[in-house]
Formats: C-alpha cells, structure tokens, sequence
C-alpha cells in the first residue's frame, strides 16, 4: 500500500494508483485493444469472415509479452486449443476469433473475481498496514492476469514470494543485490526514492514500479524488464526486452535486443545506450541469452494512445493522442556509470560489453580530451602553497554542486562504503 509520505515526497505527481488498480487497469487496456493487437498478429487465409484470420502456435505465443498464467508456463499450453501439441507435428492454426473470445471470457472473470476480492478487503478490519490485493490473489492457473505493462502480479502459488527478491521502499540508500543474494530468477524493485540500487546478477524478469530520484542498475535480465510509474529514475539495464509504462523524466541506458516497447502515459522519456560493466557482466549476458553485439536502444516502440477516459492515467476532456515516445540523450550529457569493483571484485569482463555509437564515443573522447588539458594545466602551474589550497577548495566546491545537481551524491556515498 502506498505511504501517506509518499504523496508528501512526490506532491508534484498525480495520483498513483496502487498496484492492484493498476492491475484492473491494464486489463481492462487488454480488453479494449485485443481485437486490434491479434489483427496484427493473424495470417490472412482462404475463408469469409470469422475464419479469414488464424493465429499459429507459435504467434500466439508472442502474446506472452502481454499475458502469462503462471511463470515458467508457456502461454500456449493454457488454452485448450493448442494444449497438448504434439512437439513432432505443428499444430494447426486457430481462428482470431476463438483467440479473442477466449482470451476476453479470462480477463472479464479476472476482473470480476479482483472486484469482488478488493470489495471484500474494504469491508473487512484488516490491518492498515496490510499489502494492497495484488493479482495474486485475484487468480488461479485457470486464470489470466497481466503481464506487461504492470507486471507486478504473480500466480496464486505459495512458492511465488520464495521465488522473488523484493528491494522495497528504500530511501536515502544504496542497496547491492548480487547472485548470492537472489531467489529465483525475478527481481521487483518498488517504490524506492532517492538512492542507488545494484542488481548485479542473471535474471530473467525485473520489475521497477513507484521509484523516484534513484539510479537502478539491472546487470543481465534474459526474459523482460518492466518500469512503471517511476519519476525522474535513471535505468541502466541489459535486458532482452524492456517495456516502459507511464514514467516522467526517465532516462534509460539500455542494451537491448528487442525494441523499447513504451505505452501508456509518458512524459520525457530518453534514451541512452548501456554506458556501465562490472567484472561478472559477460558471463552473466551469456548465462539468460542476452546479445550484447545486438542494442536497439534507439529505437523505441510506441503501442496505443492514451484514452481520455482512462483516469488513472490522463486527465480528462482530452481527445485520443498517440502516446508519447522518448528521445534520444545529448551525446554531450553521455557519461559512464561507475560502480564499485569491490562488488564484484574478480571477473573477465573489462569494459562494457555493448559497442557505443560512433557519436558518443566521440563525445567521450573530447570529454576524456578536455579532462586531460585540465590536468595539464593545473600541473604546470607555477603557485604558492596556498594558492594551490584555494585552487584545490575551488575545485572541490564545484565538484560537490555537479554532485547534488545531477544527483550521483548517493553513489558517492556508496563509493565511500556507506
């Protein structure tokens, strides 16, 4: 449940729904926009009607980008027309039109069910303190909940909490997770503000959701990773896929091998490529299958429109508008992204792994150019000693203002072992 002090800290942020609003919210996107979504997905075939437009198996797999009924549980052996394939014989397409109607009849029940679960937590005298409903438990295997934008659901399975490391509400801090750390293969890192947090480590899923002010590394991520409802975050991650979802002032240094998927209500959003290393990061890639010679930073893509009746994520009275899209980073404001060996002291990665552009790497050079000028100078100086005091206090006062201005205070912090 989000904080009273949370609205406080973030008093320029509209209202945030909780996690299961959010959930009811996203399915209920899902419901409006399916038929549209499996048009793009269907084969065109000889028929009238209906039956003029099938999915395979294999398309209809691509919907568990959207939608998954229990992790590690591919989505076609869910429904019933394409469960139990023989693997040796391809199975034979469905119409759009079962797809769509199954797919609809799930979501309506999952909606119904998380009303009347959330109808009944308000009645009850539960705790104040008490999680919001979650989809969790809202559904079975038997039903289906979303997987993206949200993403911060999971399967009704005791095993789910045993199987996720949760990094939540952290302030003012540096939080290092490496493997060591882990449970299970996804990371969720909820409303945390104002700090530095390291996942260093293989995973398949990770999730950012409520965080403002923060700088969040995500090491090596195999399936997806989702943000939403973030505030002025810096994402540095290397990931098959990320999806973005109603986030401001974000900037993402991504390593991708799929395009940025954004949607939702986003407001100046950029994008960067992946600009940090530590010494585990090549094996790491190589352990969930990301490329790292394969980056499609560049090129985010825009899913929907934002829907002026939607109130949980536009004002309204405003007409249907292409949701917005990110830009890409000043090459001038490109900097690496340090993070301290004594996390992962021994390893053979050296430098990072994903080829930065031509352009950045220019801007680098004359950065790393000018720097050396600076130092040239500075050593050549023929001063006093205490000259060289006031020169040195000069120095580090201007350093100390970059600092809080572009708020890597808290990695310094970290960096001094906090």
């Amino acid at each position: 449940m989000i904080s009273a002090n949370m609205f406080i800290r973030c008093n320029s942020r509209r209202f945030m729904p909780s996690q299961v609003d959010e959930e009811a919210h996203q399915l209920s996107y899902l419901q409006k926009h399916m038929a549209n979504i499996l048009t793009l997905l269907a084969d065109s075939v000889d028929g009238e009607g209906d039956d003029s437009m099938v999915l395979t198996m294999e398309t209809f797999e691509h919907l568990g980008f959207l939608m998954h009924f229990s992790e590690g549980t591919p989505l076609s052996q869910a429904a019933s027309f394409f469960a139990n394939s023989d693997p040796d014989m391809p199975a034979a397409p469905v119409p759009a039109a079962l797809v769509h109607d199954w797919i609809l009849q799930h979501i309506a029940s999952t909606l119904e069910f998380m009303a009347e679960k959330s109808s009944a937590k308000e009645n009850s005298l539960q705790n104040a303190s008490d999680p919001d409903v979650t989809m969790s438990d809202a559904v079975t295997n038997t039903r289906i909940h979303s997987s993206s934008p949200t993403g911060t659901s999971a399967p009704n399975n005791p095993g789910y909490y045993r199987n996720t490391t949760f990094v939540e509400g952290f302030s003012r801090t540096s939080v290092v997770k490496q493997a060591s750390d882990m449970k299970g293969h996804s990371i969720k890192v909820l409303n945390c503000h104002d700090s530095v947090i390291y996942i260093l480590a293989p995973l398949k899923y990770a999730t950012v959701y409520g965080s403002s002010d923060t700088t969040i590394v995500l090491g090596a991520i195999g399936k997806v990773v989702k943000v939403e409802h973030c505030e002025r975050v810096q994402i540095i991650a290397a990931s098959k896929r990320i999806c973005i979802a109603n986030c401001r002032e974000c900037t993402f240094y991504l390593g991708v091998n799929h395009q940025p998927l954004i949607v939702g209500d986003n407001h100046k959003l950029q994008v960067a490529p992946f600009n940090t290393y530590y010494p585990q990061l090549g094996e790491h890639l190589a352990q969930v299958g990301v490329d790292p010679n394969v980056n499609k930073w560049d090129q985010p893509f825009v899913l929907g429109v934002v829907d002026p009746h939607d109130s949980l994520s536009h004002p309204a009275g405003v007409s249907d508008v292409q949701a917005e899209s990110a830009t890409c980073l000043d090459p001038d404001l490109f900097t690496n992204f340090l993070i301290p060996s004594w996390f992962e002291p021994q390893g053979p990665t050296k430098y990072n792994p994903f080829t930065l552009p031509e352009v950045y790497w220019a801007s680098q050079r004359k950065k790393h150019a000018s720097l050396e000028d600076i130092q040239k100078n500075i050593r050549e100086l023929e001063i006093d000693d205490n000259r060289k005091k006031e020169l040195a206090c000069a120095l580090h006062a201007q350093f100390k203002d970059w600092l809080y201005a572009s708020g890597n205070i808290r990695q310094l912090y970290c960096l001094q072992g906090e």
